[in-house]
């Protein structure tokens, strides 16, 4: 056969198909490096085996004819093409499910992976490699991946891949199967990845992470985590529950449970040491175990001031007043072992009696004074009767100590007065004294309008500045200085408002009409004594004339001699 003949043979045996003619055919036989292809020719078709690596026997495939024959005179078919099309297909699939597709390990980058993906070059940066920090990727190295961002550019798509999402989705399978297996009370080996203040981390089988309150660390809560756990030990722990996916580990419970073995009644009175001390109240220390001192069970009355006392490692008493198992809880009260404040108070100082304290905060209608442990309160109307005082702010200040009176107690308040004291006072004083008694005083206060001094028994009493001198003066301390000790007439007593006025002044006058009083007297008295002595001088004359005259017999005698007798009558009567 020439060469015309054989051309004319190929024409007409590929006559049916153009080159590179996209055309179907029947898988007819597969071999090691072959699939045989029927195409409806002759002669039947060949494609390598690698480019159809998933199809078998009987199969209906799309192929390209190439035109062209191999060796032994089969038509060359090739998929190459449409196997770029069908992965390029299949990976956009991927991606817009959100399937996991494989992905080789070509090299690794600055920042990320150069990775293969059904035949595409495609990247995977660091930060979803789901490497730690001085871990590397082999070249070669195959794995599951998610694409995360698809962008078809020709023959070169931009794909990039996610290991990350796929080897989270590993390890939360694997936290479901092992938290499926898990139960309460179960013991496992969990191992300390952090230590904080009040707990600690765990994994178990480097997967499931489990929590360890500090609550669960000891029965004795004086144990520290820090002291007990070191990241990186490897220990027995005991699932107590599992919350939300999440299990909380418990070494408390494998040691012996102390309120098994609980040898405390209700009405012990301990000493016990503070552990800590919190908005609700005080914890102490009971061995193994802890107690609770309420707020309320601090102290009687005040409990904060008490409260701010105590401090963390102090020993206090208390008795124990409830214990219990269920819940385990002890509680404990101070104020159980302490006799009441205020009946203390009231037995050393009973009602009627007077104390000094000081003032320690002053409201418009009450003071409150500090009694020690307690509190007294003083109301405007036990501190005074003037309707004047609005505030007591005018009657008492803070930080000064006061003479009070006991009057009572309402609730945790000892009531305390001072109105009382001046009344005893008054009372005392008006039996001493009265008007026109004149007293030393001593100058406390000067005002315009006069001198406030005090007296005896206590007593407050004024001196007008018109009652200060004799002499018109403008203010008090033209004549009077702070603390000078003076003495005054009482001019007047009002026993109603509890008022005693005095006056310098009236001293004074009084002196004054006294020395007048002398005066008149002793000029009476040297008035009274001249006209004695004269009378006397002439009774004395009288006597010697008649003495010198005789006798003229009987009659009424002479004028000198009726003379003298009416004026020694007058002398006797």
């Amino acid at each position: 056969m020439n060469d015309f003949e054989k051309m004319l043979e190929e024409n007409t045996e590929t006559g049916f198909y153009s080159k590179n003619q996209k055309i179907k055919g029947k898988v007819v036989k597969i071999t090691d490096d072959k699939v045989f292809v029927d195409i409806g020719q002759k002669v039947e078709a060949v494609l390598q085996r690698n480019e159809a690596e998933d199809v078998k026997e009987g199969d209906e495939i799309e192929a390209v004819f190439t035109g062209k024959r191999d060796k032994d005179g089969y038509f060359i078919l090739s998929r190459k093409g449409i196997i770029s099309k069908e992965k390029l297909e299949k990976i956009k699939k991927a991606y817009e499910n959100k399937e996991k597709v494989k992905a080789t390990v070509l090299s690794k980058q600055d920042k990320g992976y150069t990775v293969l993906v059904e035949g595409f070059k495609s990247f995977m940066p660091m930060s979803e490699s789901a490497t730690k920090k001085d871990e590397t990727l082999p070249e070669g190295f195959t794995f599951d991946a998610y694409i995360v961002k698809f962008e078809e550019r020709g023959r070169f798509p931009n794909i990039v891949v996610s290991r990350k999402q796929v080897v989270e989705e590993e390890k939360e399978a694997e936290k479901e199967k092992i938290l499926s297996l898990m139960k309460e009370g179960q013991k496992v080996k969990a191992k300390v990845v952090k230590v904080q203040e009040n707990g600690a981390v765990f994994t178990i089988e480097n997967v499931v992470y489990g929590f360890m309150p500090k609550s669960e660390l000891s029965w004795d809560k004086s144990k520290k985590v820090e002291d007990v756990l070191k990241v990186g030990d490897e220990v027995e722990v005991v699932i107590k529950e599992i919350k939300d996916k999440k299990p909380i580990l418990s070494l408390k419970l494998l040691e012996e449970n102390p309120w098994d073995k609980l040898n405390l009644n209700v009405g012990d009175i301990l000493e016990v040491k503070v552990v800590d001390i919190n908005k609700g109240g005080i914890v102490v220390s009971l061995g193994s175990l802890e107690g609770f001192i309420p707020n309320s069970e601090i102290s009687h009355f005040n409990y904060l001031t008490a409260k701010k006392k105590i401090k963390v490692g102090d020993i206090v008493k208390a008795k124990v007043f409830e214990i219990d198992k269920e819940k385990r809880k002890i509680k404990l009260s101070i104020k159980q072992t302490q006799e009441n404040p205020i009946e203390k108070f009231l037995k050393e100082n009973p009602i009627g009696s007077v104390v000094e304290a000081k003032v320690k905060d002053v409201k418009q209608k009450v003071a409150f004074v500090d009694l020690g442990d307690i509190e007294g309160l003083v109301k405007i109307q036990d501190a005074t009767d003037s309707s004047s005082v609005k505030s007591m702010s005018s009657i008492f200040k803070e930080g000064k100590t006061y003479k009070f009176k006991v009057l009572g107690v309402e609730k945790d308040k000892v009531i305390l007065g001072t109105k009382q004291l001046l009344e005893d006072a008054f009372k005392d004083f008006t039996s001493k004294y009265k008007v026109g008694d004149v007293v030393k005083v001593k100058v406390k206060k000067l005002i315009e309008k006069g001198a406030f001094v005090d007296m005896a028994e206590g007593i407050e009493g004024f001196i007008p500045v018109s009652e200060i001198s004799k002499e018109r003066i403008n203010i008090p301390s033209d004549k009077l200085s702070l603390n000078q000790e003076v003495e005054a007439k009482i001019i007047k007593i009002d026993p109603e408002n509890k008022k005693v006025t005095l006056s310098i002044k009236q001293i004074i006058l009084d002196e004054e009409r006294r020395q007048q009083e002398e005066e008149r007297k002793r000029k009476e008295e040297e008035k009274r004594k001249a006209e004695e002595e004269a009378k006397k001088k002439l009774l004395e004359k009288l006597s010697k004339k008649e003495e010198k005259k005789e006798p003229q017999g009987e009659g009424l005698g002479t004028l000198g001699e009726i003379l003298r007798k009416k004026l020694m009558e007058k002398e006797g009567k």
